[in-house]
C-alpha cells in the first residue's frame, strides 16, 4: 500500500512566505545606521537619534542648503510628519546642519565624493567597518569602477586619501 502525504503548503507558497519575511527584515538593517561619519559638533547626537530613524545618512550628506532651507525642512518634518523633535532640538539640529551641510560648508572634497557617489549604493557601515591603508582603499574603489562606478583619476585619489586618513588601519570603530 502506497501512502501519499499531502502538505497544505506548496513549495511556491513557502517560497513566497520566505521572500515576504525577507522584505520585512531588510528595513531593519537600515535603522542600524549611526551618524559616526558626521562631523563632530552639537547636534550630531540629535541627528543620530531623531533623523536617522526615518532617513538614510545620504539624505543629509548629499544635501547642501542655507540656514533658512534647513530650518524650513526640519520644521516641515515636525509639523507635517510629526517628527518627535521639540523647539530647542529644532534650533540645535538646524544650526548643526547649516554649519556642516550649508551652502558654503567647506567639507573635505573626499567626504563630498563619498557622499555623492558611494551613498548611492552603500550605507556607512562599509567604510566604517573596513579599515585599510591607501592602497587597500584604491583596490576597493577600482573594484567599484569595475562594477560601474564613475570617478576621474583625481577623484579616485582624493577619495582614497580621505578614506585612508579617516578610516585608518588599527583605528577603533
Amino acid at each position: 500500500m502506497i501512502v501519499s502525504l499531502k502538505f497544505p503548503w506548496s513549495y511556491r507558497s513557502i517560497r513566497m512566505v520566505l521572500i515576504f519575511a525577507l522584505y520585512l527584515f531588510v528595513p531593519i538593517i537600515g535603522f542600524s545606521q549611526s551618524a559616526d561619519s558626521f562631523p563632530d559638533g552639537e547636534g550630531k547626537s540629535l541627528i543620530s537619534s531623531k533623523c536617522i530613524s526615518c532617513h538614510a545618512l545620504s539624505t543629509v550628506l548629499v544635501k547642501r542648503a542655507s540656514q533658512d532651507v534647513w530650518d524650513e525642512t526640519v520644521n516641515k518634518m515636525v509639523s507635517e510628519f510629526k517628527a518627535p523633535i521639540n523647539q530647542n532640538e529644532i534650533a540645535v539640529i538646524v544650526n548643526y546642519l547649516a554649519t556642516n551641510f550649508g551652502e558654503d560648508s567647506s567639507n573635505n572634497p573626499g567626504q563630498e565624493i563619498l557622499a555623492e557617489q558611494c551613498f548611492r549604493c552603500h550605507g556607512d557601515g562599509m567604510w566604517k567597518d573596513l579599515k585599510t591603508d591607501h592602497s587597500g582603499w584604491l583596490s576597493v574603489i577600482y573594484r567599484m569602477v569595475g562594477r560601474g562606478g564613475k570617478w576621474t583619476p583625481d577623484q579616485i585619489n582624493i577619495l582614497a586619501d580621505h578614506l585612508s586618513e579617516t578610516y585608518q588601519v588599527g583605528a577603533s570603530k
